[in-house]
């Protein structure tokens, strides 16, 4: 959709719809059930009723999350504005793809949720609601592309209505029109991508007469159009006829309201079909038209006879449609697919509805619609999508602020939380102190270095410390008899102390002083921290349940990988693409760290840019952003022809260090430029802070 990123519209356009589908799937991790209710979620394809308090919840989050997915009113706004994506692309998106996703969700959770009222009014209120504002909306448009895009809200409002209901009948009609839509409504998008390839428009105010100028595309469109209406002998007219079928069949409220729905839906069906084949195809002006192209014609040809082969040999649509159904529901094996039905009230009810939209299709063909509809509820989604827009960098400037430490602190109060249902299973039965004297040696080691590593006031010194407890930790895997975990692990400590040695450089040689506030948080939450790892260690020795599989993988490491050694054969056979990607992480992080070391002027680093320290910056430098920040701007300038900069050395003042909110005034010299620098800070003063204790604060004057 948002391939022309030039156009504001489009753009718009695509942020709606992924941001739409997008927060309609989010909450799928919600549905899981609660206490009392772990019995029915299996498999997607393997349910079993839903029972419990959970059960409505979770019938209320999926339903809603298919018709996000599947463009139910409200959330249909989005398939509309999806049209500005290319023809093919529309083609596959509108019959195949995204819009049937909420579809099969619907289909695949049927079962499970047949007898919870709240998925039965819900997705009737969603299906219904779609199906007639879907072709209202059709009938509403000039645009043929979105004519048919609101015609397929209409259609899947069919759907989830026919699939809400649960019957058997039902969802045997519901996949027939799943198969007819998909050929008809990817030919119906084929052609009106041609139309407007070769004569510049899809105004079907400005098109006519193309029946004359374009003969086999006519051909293809009339049997595309007539199999949607639900006109012999087209696949649509098999699958329509058990739709209605199916509506009759129903009793009591059901049968009135559902029933009532699925004809009037397809009366305006019929209707906005009408108005489309007779506005681009009928009497009209005369407009010039470009030469076909075969790339285009045997598609939309091919696409348009499916529809009619299908119902020629229906006995092999028959065989594909059931088993489908069978899946949904067993009972819908009994149905099946008829050229005639025989003199039905389905078949009369038929014929009533293409006599009444035909004719309703006609008379509105005559009227003037206009060039764009006033909108019903745009404005609100517009505003909504731009609330969420204008308020989503504050929110990821609240979260994402740049603080390390609160990040830690987060991740290791996550950590901590998420392991508190582990200490209800924590037991002691059956803990040793050591099997050897020397594994008590290197547990006081890592003990050691573990304390000593919170005490020192160092980085350099830190840092090695955590590099001894990672080494006495590679001791403990020798004396178990895992050398090549061992050896693992020592080639990861390398790389870490070697990281810290390189990053350090770029940092004071000794930890600022934390307030007595920030020193307790950090106390607090390393405490919580390490008796959550102890406790969810402890719960796993004492609830551990099943084998070990180390038979299994000794037996296929000899079978399969063709070694005896275990070890490497799953990090080079069983886990080859596992292993792969661990060396790619590995190789994006050292070209990381190459950067941080070869590159510090561009990171802002606590020194001036440029070779020396106070001369002329480099001009690939140069940093320029609109937060005044270096580290932001380098990539902007990189290649331009940007004055050179020298920085004035400045007295010693007083100033605020501007790392932390809340730090104390801090001496620091100041350095400012005197050229001018380009783009978004063009004539603006450049002035930096270097703090004594290594904070680096750049603004611009």
């Amino acid at each position: 959709m948002g391939h022309k990123n030039t156009a504001d519209d489009i753009q718009k356009a695509a942020i709606e719809a992924l941001l739409i589908t997008g927060v309609g799937g989010s909450h799928y991790w919600l549905e899981a059930p609660g206490p009392g209710d772990a019995d029915w979620l299996d498999t997607l394809t393997d349910l079993v009723p839903a029972t419990g308090p959970g059960a409505s919840i979770a019938a209320i989050l999926i339903m809603i999350g298919a018709a996000t997915k599947s463009a139910q009113v409200p959330f249909h706004v989005w398939l509309p504005g999806a049209m500005a994506a290319p023809t093919p692309v529309s083609a596959y998106l509108h019959s195949a793809t995204m819009v049937k996703a909420g579809v099969l969700l619907v289909a695949v959770c049927g079962p499970a949720f047949a007898d919870t009222a709240s998925w039965k009014y819900l997705g009737l209120a969603f299906g219904i609601s779609s199906m007639i504002w879907g072709a209202v909306g059709a009938l509403r448009h000039r645009d043929a592309k979105l004519i048919l895009a609101w015609g397929t809200v209409s259609q899947l409002g069919l759907l989830v209505t026919l699939l809400t209901v649960g019957t058997a009948k039902a969802a045997f009609a519901a996949l027939s029109i799943l198969v007819a839509h998909a050929l008809f409504k990817a030919a119906l998008f084929a052609i009106v991508g041609e139309i407007d390839i070769r004569t510049g428009t899809r105004d079907i105010t400005q098109l006519g007469g193309l029946a004359r100028r374009m003969p086999l595309t006519a051909i293809a469109a009339a049997a595309a159009g007539l199999s949607m209406a639900g006109v012999p002998p087209l696949v649509g007219f098999a699958a329509k006829e058990a739709a209605i079928e199916a509506a009759l069949g129903l009793s009591g409220t059901d049968a009135a309201i559902v029933g009532t729905a699925v004809v009037l839906g397809s009366v305006l069906t019929v209707a906005y079909t009408v108005r489309f084949l007779i506005a681009v195809f009928g009497p009209g002006p005369d407009i010039a038209v470009a030469k076909a192209r075969l790339a285009m014609t045997i598609p939309i040809c091919t696409l348009s006879a499916l529809g009619l082969v299908a119902f020629v040999w229906i006995g092999t649509t028959n065989a594909i449609i059931i088993p489908a159904a069978a899946e949904i529901n067993p009972a819908a094996a009994t149905y099946q697919l008829f050229r005639w039905p025989g003199l039905t009230p389905g078949l009369a009810t038929s014929m009533v509805v293409v006599a009444v939209g035909s004719v309703i299709g006609f008379a509105l063909s005559q009227r003037p619609v206009p060039a764009v509809p006033a909108p019903v509820g745009q404005r609100l989604v517009d505003r909504s999508i731009d609330g969420v827009l204008r308020g989503a960098p504050k929110f990821t400037g609240y979260i994402q602020h740049g603080s390390l430490p609160v990040y830690l602190a987060t991740m290791a109060g996550a950590a901590t939380a998420a392991s508190l249902p582990f200490f209800v299973d924590v037991s002691s039965a059956g803990l040793v102190l050591w099997n050897s004297p020397l594994e008590g040696l290197l547990s006081l080691a890592i003990v050691a270095s573990s304390i000593a590593a919170a005490l020192v006031n160092k980085r350099l010194d830190a840092a090695l410390t955590l590099g001894s407890v990672g080494i006495a930790i590679s001791g403990v895997f020798v004396l178990y008899g895992a050398p090549d975990l061992a050896l693992t692990q020592l080639l990861v400590e390398t790389i870490i102390v070697v990281g810290f040695v390189i990053g350090l450089g770029h940092l004071q040689r000794q930890f600022p002083r934390p307030t007595g506030s920030w020193r307790l948080a950090r106390v607090t939450i390393a405490g919580l921290g390490g008796s959550a790892v102890v406790g969810a260690l402890l719960s796993a020795r004492h609830a551990s349940v099943g084998v070990a599989p180390i038979e299994g993988l000794t037996a296929g490491a000899v079978d399969t990988g063709g070694g005896k050694n275990v070890v490497n054969v799953i990090l080079t056979d069983l886990r080859a693409l596992d292993t792969m990607g661990e060396v790619v992480v590995l190789a994006v992080v050292a070209v990381g760290l190459l950067a941080l070391s070869g590159n510090r002027a561009a990171l802002g680093a606590g020194r001036p840019l440029g070779n020396s320290r106070f001369g002329e910056a480099q001009r690939d430098d140069i940093v320029c952003g609109p937060t005044g920040h270096p580290s932001r701007l380098a990539a902007r300038n990189r290649g331009r022809d940007v004055s050179p900069l020298r920085w004035t050395q400045q007295p010693r003042r007083r100033v605020r260090c501007g790392s932390r909110r809340r730090s104390r005034r801090h001496p620091a010299f100041a350095q400012r430029t005197t050229a001018t620098l380009p783009g978004p800070t063009a004539g603006r003063r450049w002035t930096r802070h270097r703090c004594r204790r290594g904070c680096v604060t750049h603004a611009l004057g």
